[in-house]
């Protein structure tokens, strides 16, 4: 089975409209979480406001989108993101050719290059508009970004509620690590389905 849900985390900002059409128009089923806010998602297949805000990289937003999915994979996009036009078809493409993949890793692109360096000694990295399209880089920190998980995963290995102490950029990374050691099959898709937003000009990529 290919179908998959998107799960879209809010924090509520006014771009959650055009990632929810963004979502739709690759047909894909779409759940909103807002993480403590109150926000308008007509148009989504499930909606759900939690309590208070677990945080600005939304792990719990997460679990609880991923609790209601009912497709056989689920993926994730923030908010104030969308998807590249034709990102359907290529993850739809990818699940049929390579079945026992558990885990894929979305390629991402920035509205601008954004610099992958090394936080311990400033050494750059890579520097790209298109990241995380890089398997030979394998599982690190600046190479992992928008995973798409089979759903069932997340029964026994949900994320934290916050992102790893003083590395909040290392939150996707963290996780997919772990599904990794726990026996979790990863693959890249190689190219960008994710038009996301600049994060200050550049990615912690320290232990690559």
């Amino acid at each position: 089975m290919t179908e998959t849900t998107v799960v879209i985390k809010t924090i509520g900002r006014s771009t959650l409209k055009p990632a929810m059409k963004s979502a739709k128009r690759e047909g894909f089923k779409v759940i909103v979480v807002s993480d403590g806010f109150r926000v308008s998602a007509q148009g989504a297949y499930k909606y759900i406001r939690l309590g208070r805000k677990w945080g600005y990289y939304g792990g719990m937003a997460a679990n609880v989108g991923a609790a209601l999915a009912e497709t056989d994979f689920i993926t994730f996009l923030d908010d104030d993101d969308e998807f590249v036009p034709g990102a359907g078809d290529v993850i739809r493409s990818k699940l049929k050719e390579k079945p026992h993949v558990d885990i894929w890793i979305g390629g991402v692109r920035f509205e601008k290059p954004v610099r992958v360096y090394n936080k311990e000694t400033d050494e750059t990295i890579l520097t790209s508009r298109d990241l995380a399209v890089t398997p030979s880089l394998g599982i690190g920190p600046g190479n992992v970004a928008m995973p798409t998980y089979r759903t069932e995963i997340f029964k026994k290995l949900p994320f934290s509620d916050f992102a790893p102490a003083g590395h909040p950029e290392l939150a996707d990374f963290s996780h997919v690590q772990l599904c990794e050691h726990n026996g979790c099959v990863v693959d890249w898709f190689e190219e960008a389905i994710y038009l996301v937003r600049p994060i200050n000009g550049g990615l912690n990529g320290s232990g690559q």
